[in-house]
């Protein structure tokens, strides 16, 4: 699978289940893969499929480890970008990372996830603003948890901003600081985003350590307008299968933002769990109708691992689930969406 980012995914077609990713779907994630590097694969990439919708298509995550040679990849690219483009501001902040021990990206962050929105849109932008999520670094050697440094959300809110080049964040300081206060002695900031292609503008900030009868509360205090006890119904009903959940909020400059997501996890790790322990959780929310069988049945084929054979070489695929989102809003459906992943590597026969 010689070439760019896009060859290695043209030759992983045959794992894409129909019912999640159809034709059209398929040239849309080609066609942004083809602007990307090989080097996106020097770690694992990922899809977000939209379970409660018919069409069948995905859009691409890109993790970014700081310091890596994606890194610097972005850093060229933006040094040749236009002055103010998207890329241009990505670069610039990544540099100045690199060149800046002291910077929040260095203190907190572990690596950079970029979301490109590609599902539902037709044609799709070829060249677009990506969504910025920051990933944290691990709180202690060997494990695998970490948050972020959210004691001084000026800055957190500041590198967001500069990442998709928005001006102006300081209004949004009150909603996030509202957040940290609101939150019990156990929450912390697990990640935080922009998405700099959607309306209204707002930061996306996900919380965790948080007790299910909590939650409702935490809404109510933050003003959430939405069904508060409709969370803690969603939670209740996949008690048994979740040990672990995240809250995602959007703080938008007026107060937070309508929807609400709710990110189930199975494990701590994306490749923890295979397809067989995921099949409860699947059936569960196509139970529910969050997500259509076509759909389920799709994604209850995603956890796999396979040989690929691209160029003469062979190469190892990994797929895993990272988690599942149930997403709530005020007078819409309640919906699900799948966070899922893949890696490629050379196979090895001494393995």
């Amino acid at each position: 699978m010689r070439g760019g980012f896009g060859s290695v995914l043209a030759g992983c077609r045959p794992l894409f289940p129909a019912p999640l990713v159809d034709s059209t779907g398929w040239k849309r994630l080609l066609d942004r893969a083809e602007t990307l590097p090989r080097s996106v694969t020097d770690t694992h990439f990922g899809f977000e499929f939209h379970l409660g919708e018919a069409s069948a298509d995905a859009d691409l995550c890109v993790v970014v480890p700081l310091g890596s040679a994606l890194s610097q990849h972005y850093i060229r690219e933006g040094a040749d970008a236009e002055p103010g483009s998207a890329a241009a501001a990505l670069g610039v902040v990544l540099l100045e990372h690199a060149g800046n021990p002291e910077s929040y990206l260095a203190r907190s962050v572990a690596a950079v996830m970029l979301e490109y929105d590609l599902a539902g849109l037709d044609p799709p932008p070829r060249v677009s603003s990506p969504g910025i999520f920051l990933a944290p670094r691990f709180s202690a050697p060997g494990s695998r948890e970490g948050v972020l440094e959210h004691r001084d959300p000026e800055s957190l809110l500041a590198t967001l901003a500069a990442f998709v080049g928005w001006s102006g964040h300081e209004e949004f300081l009150r909603g996030v600081e509202r957040i940290l206060s609101a939150l019990p002695e156990t929450g912390c900031v697990f990640q935080a985003g922009a998405l700099p292609g959607r309306s209204p503008r707002a930061f996306r900030i996900l919380l965790k350590g948080i007790a299910k009868e909590e939650v409702p509360d935490l809404l109510e205090r933050l003003e959430w307008p939405g069904p508060t006890a409709g969370a803690l119904d969603v939670l209740t009903c996949m008690d048994d299968l979740v040990p672990y959940f995240a809250v995602s909020v959007d703080v938008a400059a007026r107060g937070l933002g309508p929807r609400l997501g709710l990110e189930l996890y199975r494990a701590r790790t994306w490749f923890a769990v295979d397809r067989t322990g995921w099949r409860p959780l699947i059936a569960r929310i196509e139970e529910q109708g969050w997500c259509l069988p076509a759909k389920a049945e799709g994604l209850r084929r995603w956890p796999s691992i396979e040989r690929l054979l691209g160029d003469g070489e062979m190469y190892v695929v990994r797929q895993g689930i990272n988690h599942v989102k149930v997403v709530i809003e005020r007078g819409a459906r309640t919906v699900a969406k799948a966070y899922v992943g893949m890696s490629v590597l050379p196979y090895r026969s001494d393995l």
